[in-house]
């Protein structure tokens, strides 16, 4: 039996749930290094969490939204906005450059 958190990931990267910055106070969760992306239609750089989400929801094709890596970087990345908790952003970071690693997208690796 699956626990409650990993049922609440995965039923996240599915619905795909919009989190505004208000209902956090209109803080930016800022990543612990930016990120430059490499990538047609993409911005070329990262800084916050929100950014991130926007990349995912806005400029990645939606194939590749749907993809694993892409949901599961999604998931954390709306945990990590919910939480404000360096473990849960610092996850959220990795797998983010690692979705973009996968695609080649990822400047400088």
């Amino acid at each position: 039996m699956k626990d409650r958190k990993e049922l609440r990931v995965h039923s996240m990267a599915k619905e795909r749930p919009q989190v505004p910055t208000s209902a956090l106070g209109g803080t930016k969760l800022e990543f612990p290094t930016e990120v430059c992306i490499r990538a047609p239609g993409v911005r070329s750089v990262v800084k916050t969490v929100e950014q991130a989400l926007d990349t995912i929801d806005r400029e990645l094709p939606p194939e590749l939204a749907r993809l694993p890596r892409w949901t599961f970087a999604r998931a954390l990345l709306v945990e990590a906005q919910h939480t404000h908790k360096s473990r849960d952003l610092n996850a959220a970071f990795r797998q983010f450059k690692q979705a973009l690693r996968n695609e080649k997208w990822l400047d400088g690796s």
